[in-house]
Formats: C-alpha cells, structure tokens, sequence
C-alpha cells in the first residue's frame, strides 16, 4: 500500500513526465505566424506560455524529487532549465522554428516562479507541522 505522502510523489513524477512530453511536442511542432502576434498584457503570448510550462514544470520537479537524495533532488531541478536551453537550441536548426533568447528569459523566469510558488505552499507547512 502506497502512503498518501507518496501518492503525491508518484502524481509529481507523472505530471512532470506529461508537462515534459508537452513543453518538448510543443517545441518542435510547426505552428502559424499568427501565435507570436498575439499579445496578452503587452507580452508575447508565447513568452507566456514558455513561463507557465517551466513553472508548472519545475513545480512537478520539486516535487517528484521529495523522498530523493539531495543531489538526486538538485539534479532534477537544474535539468528543467537546463532543457529550456537544449529546446532553443533545437528550435535554431528546424527551418519553421526560431531560436530566441528571450524565449529562454522567459523559461527561467518560469523556472524560478515554480520555486517560489512552491517555498510559499509548502514551507509554512513544514513550520507548521514542526511547531506541532
């Protein structure tokens, strides 16, 4: 029997595998001249979309990586943007793609949201599970 704990951890990893499947799909697919016109609060909507896809993704990350050993836990966090900037990299050689810089910006910004949003959910609770 799984504790409800590791439930969690087993729901991260997939998630982190499906939001992984989907940032490199998304990535790699052509797609119309229309998408990067499109503007949500005089940003890119696919400068937003490259945010939200490294947030969630580091999110699952983190975790995925509870119960880890820490170096297992750090290596896990650093591959996110580090994949960030191998999917620019591999955009630059596809003729229907395009490598932006701003685009990887966008995909640490992300990145370090999904930290963040993770230390404000879960850190009070560790305070308050160590106060007893």
């Amino acid at each position: 029997m799984i504790a409800v704990g590791q439930k969690s951890v087993v729901w991260a990893r997939r998630l982190l595998v499906l939001s992984l499947v989907g940032v490199l799909v998304a990535a790699v697919v052509p797609y119309g001249s229309k998408t990067n016109s499109v503007v949500v609060f005089s940003v890119g909507l696919d400068k937003i979309l490259h945010f939200a896809g490294f947030g969630l993704m580091t999110f699952f990350a983190i975790g995925a990586g509870r119960g880890l050993p820490g170096w297992k836990r750090f290596l896990l966090l650093v591959l996110v943007p580090v994949l960030g900037v191998v999917i620019e990299a591999i955009q630059y050689f596809l003729p229907y793609r395009a490598y932006n810089p701003v685009d990887i910006l966008a995909n640490m910004c992300g990145v370090l949201c999904g930290i963040v949003v993770w230390g404000l959910l879960f850190s009070r609770r560790g305070a308050k599970a160590q106060r007893g």
